[in-house]
């Protein structure tokens, strides 16, 4: 069956990139506005998998993608880090003093703040919902006065000049996206599991928890609590775990946090990526 992938974004954008990254070139691409939209794709059966970004380096863990894991029963089947580049492009020809504007998605201007304020500080900086459609926005007004910021493979998907690389501020921007799919599939190798853990709304509960997993030499490699809706200061917890859901430590630590009263939701197992 041919992969229907949805992704936040368009081609060459960063979504797209992660995708052919973990499924190669040949997909086809489910494009969508929000993230909500790329679960629903899935949900709808118009896409067979998704790619959505779940966690940057410098700015941390995207909610919105956590929350649309809780509300949506989808099975997590792998993850990609990825390097994000940034470069400043243009209309061929363009000068860096022709520019009067500049177009990206916010978090790719609040990446480049340092290089834009001293290359560009009198630009006005103009929000996207999208890089790469801000490189095929800024191609079709066909004004040289506005530039996009997006990747390299954006501005060669349009025919865009580069008028400068990687003019993010920090080179260690990694972004570390999830693939989901529904039904479930059963991957070789597993090595990671995704859950949710709701504990009971005690003294030393999240601790006792968490015990679980020291107590059988399962690794944390990632807690995240958000707030449960409609329960005003209560939250659930995100755990990322180094063992696969067919582990026999696992399933001990699993039994045991049923003992305690937790309700426990399995998000995936999928083989673990090499963090970069």
């Amino acid at each position: 069956m041919d992969k229907k992938v949805a992704i936040q974004g368009e081609e060459a954008s960063f979504h797209d990139i992660a995708a052919m990254k973990f499924f190669g070139p040949d997909i086809k691409r489910v494009c969508c506005k929000t993230f909500k939209d790329t679960f629903a794709a899935v949900k709808s059966g118009k896409a067979t998998h998704a790619v959505c970004a779940i966690e940057n380096s410098l700015y941390g863990s995207i909610n919105e993608t956590y929350d649309l894991l809780a509300k949506n029963d989808f099975a997590i089947i792998g993850e990609i880090y990825l390097r994000v580049k940034q470069c400043l492009i243009v209309l061929p020809g363009t000068k860096l003093k022709d520019i009067k504007e500049v177009c990206s998605h916010p978090v790719a201007l609040a990446q480049c703040e340092e290089y834009l304020d001293k290359a560009l500080p009198s630009a006005e900086r103009l929000e996207f919902h999208d890089t790469a459609a801000s490189v095929e926005k800024v191609k079709g007004q066909q004004e040289k006065k506005v530039a996009a910021i997006a990747s390299s493979e954006a501005a060669e998907l349009y025919g865009m000049e580069i008028l400068a690389e990687e003019i993010e501020t920090n080179k260690q921007n990694y972004t570390r996206f999830i693939v989901l799919e529904s039904p479930k599939e059963v991957i070789p190798g597993r090595n990671k599991t995704s859950l949710i853990i709701k504990t009971p709304h005690s003294p030393g509960a999240l601790y006792r928890a968490l015990g679980a997993f020291a107590e059988h030499s399962i690794n944390l490699s990632k807690l995240q609590s958000r707030p449960i809706v409609g329960d005003a200061w209560h939250y659930i917890f995100y755990v990322d775990v180094d063992a696969g859901s067919n582990d026999s430590a696992l399933t001990k630590a699993l039994a045991e946090l049923d003992k305690q009263g937790c309700e426990i939701k399995l998000l995936g197992s999928y083989v673990a990526w090499p963090k970069p």
